[in-house]
């Protein structure tokens, strides 16, 4: 479902918005909507990648696979699992515990 929201934009983003309706031939109104979706995309991936809300909740709000997410993730330098530093690290640890 979607929802109207009345707000106040900057002519300077108008301009940025104009400028790419114009290059891809798409409505400034969905110009717009794509700046919007990027941004919500971006901080939803960076909320998972430190854990506050899980990949499979981000692909149900954005209506992603979780595979499609893994890929933008990547585009963007955003990691979304442990990195190898962090596996030997819990690795040393679960040693020492044993």
């Amino acid at each position: 479902m979607s929802e109207v929201q009345p707000m106040r934009i900057r002519e300077e983003i108008m301009q940025v918005a104009e400028l790419k309706s114009e290059d891809e031939h798409i409505s400034k109104s969905a110009a717009l909507k794509q700046f919007l979706h990027s941004g919500v995309e971006e901080y939803l991936l960076g909320l998972c990648s430190k854990g506050r809300i899980s990949l499979g909740k981000v692909a149900e709000i954005l209506q992603r696979s979780v595979y499609d997410l893994h890929e933008i993730a990547k585009e963007k330098g955003i990691s979304l699992g442990i990195g190898v530093k962090e596996y030997e690290e819990g690795r040393k640890l679960a040693k020492s515990l044993l």
